[in-house]
């Protein structure tokens, strides 16, 4: 029997509005095409079921929140009575459960339903702390509603709280950033994620970009604001693990963790993507093409590939340099069967020469320089070889 896999996350491609940056796969919730999608979803469940053994599950999107109680209480209850473990399995107190929340669809009855199902982790994208700001990234809500849902959140019992947000938003001052940390640390959270805004492609936001409607902010103040930040929570004992993610001690979000460190992990849902015995994939990222598959019993698998040992030793290095821990030499050999100093020579002497890794024979890591250009670094490390495709999907039982 193959191995169990101890990681699921599952992708809710809708959201109430789309925001003007975001480049991610998510649709206007219409609800028969919800009702559809729920139901295709509750079918890949089932398929993968018999090889999860969960530890964490990750609910992401889109905007999760956006199904209703009843939707949720359907889709959970499935979930459960698919992995009979679960329910003992979210009594571990190192069991993770997060689901992705936007504040203006946050209720009190939600968020109760959530606990009672064992979801013991928030993530919340409050963005900012400055309404006008919010407004100019397309959020549909609040500041008012930030607090209220955060507020919400503990009183349903959610001890384990994220709280997202953005910098270097076209109009941001480094005053107003700083007010938004500072009010964030106040608000005691045990999480936070901070982005600097990017300009992708095809999204409202990039097209002002091109016309000169928005102006981006120079790479020193984005540079001063992403420093403050580290400054201030440094200051009030969170510690960052990774290029973008500051926890407080042993509040490290699990499911994130395991993925950069190369393990195995489940997606389900439109556009997810997983990593399986091997196999790297991705579903079809489209809601009406990934509902017609699994009404045929088709697979929703889009891709997948199984790179080559020394593709995937690469892609293990670059991700494992997005952790501040880095990763150490020792366990690099374990995992890929390379040793870094032979695989990387020029590149290892060569970045730690411009003072952008730190490499001592025994851990690689980048220096605090070197998380600035962090994807230029991971770009020497990645290994360009042949890869096996097929279209099945790798997590499958039967």
């Amino acid at each position: 029997m193959r191995d169990q896999i101890h990681h699921l996350y599952v992708h809710i491609p809708f959201c109430a509005a789309k925001c003007n940056y975001c480049a991610f796969y998510s649709e206007p919730a219409q609800n028969e095409r919800v009702e559809r999608f729920l139901a295709a979803l509750k079918r890949e469940i089932e398929k993968v079921a018999a090889r999860l053994a969960p530890q964490t599950i990750f609910f992401g999107g889109g905007t999760p929140s956006i199904l209703t109680e009843s939707q949720f209480e359907r889709l959970l209850t499935h979930l459960h009575a698919c992995i009979p473990t679960l329910r003992s399995q979210t009594l571990n107190p190192e069991f993770e459960w997060t689901v992705e929340m936007n504040p203006a669809t946050v209720s009190p009855e939600k968020a109760r339903l959530l606990r009672s199902f064992g979801v013991n982790r928030a993530s919340l994208g409050v963005q900012s702390f400055d309404d006008d700001l919010l407004a100019g990234l397309g959020r549909v809500h609040t500041v008012a509603m930030a607090h209220e849902s955060i507020a919400t959140l503990r009183e349903a019992g959610f001890d384990n709280l994220n709280l997202d947000f953005i910098f270097a938003i076209p109009g941001q001052t480094p005053a107003q950033w700083e007010q938004t940390l500072r009010r964030a640390i106040t608000i005691e959270p045990q999480h936070l994620s901070t982005y600097e805004l990017t300009y992708e492609d095809d999204t409202p936001l990039f097209r002002q970009l091109e016309a000169g409607g928005v102006a981006r902010l120079d790479e020193a103040t984005a540079t001063a604001m992403y420093d403050r930040m580290l400054e201030l929570t440094a200051e009030a004992g969170f510690r960052q693990y990774e290029i973008s993610n500051i926890a407080r001690p042993g509040r490290e979000c699990r499911h994130n963790l395991n993925a950069w460190r190369g393990g195995d992990y489940v997606g389900v849902g439109p556009s997810a993507c997983g990593y399986v015995d091997g196999w790297r994939y991705r579903n079809v990222p489209d809601i009406d093409t990934y509902i017609a598959r699994i009404e045929r019993g088709e697979s929703p698998t889009d891709h997948a590939e199984r790179l080559s040992p020394r593709a995937r030793a690469g892609e293990l290095a670059a991700f494992a340099l997005r952790m501040n821990e880095g990763i150490g030499a020792a366990v690099f050999e374990r995992q890929t069967g390379f040793r870094l100093d032979r695989l990387w020579p020029d590149a290892l002497r060569d970045l730690t020469g411009q003072k952008l890794i730190e490499w001592d024979g025994l851990r690689l890591r980048l220096t605090p320089r070197g998380r600035l250009v962090a994807d230029s670094v991971a770009e020497a490390f990645i290994i360009v070889d042949k890869t096996e495709t097929c279209s099945h999907h790798p997590a499958y039982a039967d």
